[in-house]
């Protein structure tokens, strides 16, 4: 039976087990990201010592974006053992890689110690970060959709999404924790490593979980009627390459969104004046106005309908992006710079909340995962990790210290098309689904709400 026609809910024990098991790998593959994210300026001192500043920072940039660009090869990988094997084997070899990668980033020698071998042995751990990551996201997401009723899939898909965006604040928070305990000699000399050495508990942990999960009902499904596939990765692009264009649009928001809006925005407000402290401080407020309205999010999709949401979400920030920046870029006090970023994540943190339910709704089971894992990548390897790069660029390019808003912009308008499409194209993607569905005995999608 098709996940898109299941009405029926398994047990409330069962739900929080895998909900928790799903948002615990995304929590600690965020975290990771996060927290190279909101220690750049330290890294770019103790990494690039010989740069000038604005180019170390650059270069710091970059080392953080080049984790996406194998997110790719990741998806492919992960996925394709999600398709071919199952999820639960794909989510327990992404954890374990990331945290193992994270681990050894907070086990580093600096330049001052090796010298260029640094960088090279940061770049490394990086790649095998991203490597991890590009199966991640779209096996734990697939995962906990599979077990849940359609009605109720918005809901539990930002639920998941929560530990994504939690995160965030848990990396925020330990760094600012760090700078409010730590002399800045001390963050530079040893605690910059405390961060990155916390993701082996949290992996181990992670671990244990998922270790004990069993497999998802559609999976479980798709092997009793002997339709999974032998070659995801070959079906996916031969068959579905417009889906995962599809995935790519919709992600495109999400990805720079994400990143500007809770991972730049602390840099950009330290290069507005202001302390690391305060900088830190104003995006953990705004991160944890964000979690809120993901856990909002998500059910009122199940309500209103996926498209309508991903659409009006992407239009305001089209509009409202250059003038948030330019408002927070004018900022004189702390509390507007508080104010003026929380503002900058409300439509982002809405907009995660929908996106994981739709890119599950538009792709067929049989490949759901590779698709999902492909697209959502191919958008982090172009937008999502070049973000913080090329909004700091854009500033030096210019001189204008609201220029970031352009790329937010240019990624609102790609996922204000792509959710036309999603509405346009919904009767056909679904079609997958709703033959399993009727070969079932089960009730169409077409009495349902879904995307």
């Amino acid at each position: 039976m098709s996940s898109i026609s299941n009405s029926a809910t398994p047990p409330p024990a069962l739900m929080r087990r895998v909900t928790f098991a799903a948002a615990i790998g995304n929590t600690i593959e965020t975290y990771d990201y996060a927290v190279y994210g909101f220690l750049t300026i330290v890294l770019a001192k103790l990494f690039f010592p010989d740069s000038q500043p604005g180019v170390a920072l650059l270069s710091a940039f970059a080392v953080f974006g080049v984790a996406f660009v194998v997110r790719p090869l990741g998806s492919l990988l992960f996925g394709s053992i999600a398709d071919r094997i199952g999820r639960r084997p794909s989510l327990v070899a992404t954890l374990v890689l990331m945290a193992l990668a994270t681990t050894a980033i907070g086990l580093l020698p600096t330049a001052a110690s090796v010298g260029v071998w640094a960088p090279i042995l940061l770049v490394g751990c990086r790649l095998l970060q991203g490597l991890a990551a590009g199966g991640e996201y779209g096996t734990a997401m697939t995962y906990a959709a599979e077990f849940t009723p359609q009605r109720k899939r918005g809901a539990m898909t930002s639920r998941v999404q929560i530990g994504s965006v939690a995160s965030l604040l848990l990396a925020a928070g330990m760094v600012l924790l760090l700078n409010a305990i730590l002399t800045p000699a001390q963050m530079e000399t040893w605690g910059w490593r405390i961060p990155f050495l916390i993701a082996l508990p949290l992996g181990l942990i992670g671990l244990w979980i998922r270790a004990t999960l069993e497999e998802s009902p559609e999976f479980r499904a798709l092997e009793q009627r002997g339709a999974v596939t032998s070659s995801p990765a070959k079906e996916s692009f031969a068959k579905h390459w417009r889906l995962i264009v599809l995935v790519f649009g919709i992600a495109a928001f999400q990805q720079i969104g994400y990143y500007v809006a809770f991972t730049y925005a602390q840099s950009y407000i330290i290069q507005l004046g202001f302390t690391q402290k305060q900088a830190t401080l104003a995006t953990v407020i705004s991160i944890a106005v964000a979690i809120v309205l993901v856990a909002v999010g998500g059910p009122l999709s199940d309500r209103w309908g996926r498209w309508p949401m991903l659409l009006w979400l992407s239009a305001a920030m089209l509009v409202l992006a250059y003038p948030l920046f330019a408002a927070l870029s004018s900022a004189t006090s702390l509390a507007a710079v508080v104010f003026f970023t929380v503002l900058l994540g409300v439509v982002p943190a809405l907009y995660t909340s929908v996106a994981p339910a739709t890119y599950i709704e538009v792709v067929p089971a049989r490949v759901r995962a590779t698709v999902f894992a492909v697209g959502f990548a191919l958008a982090a390897a172009l937008l999502g990790g070049p973000a913080l790069y090329v909004s700091q660029f854009l500033v030096r390019l210019t001189g204008d210290n609201r220029a970031p808003a352009y790329f937010l912009m240019f990624g609102a308008l790609v996922s204000l098309v792509a959710a036309l499409v999603v509405r346009r194209q919904r009767p056909q993607v679904l079609a997958p689904d709703l033959a399993v569905a009727a070969a079932d005995g089960a009730p169409t999608a077409r009495s349902q709400q879904g995307v």
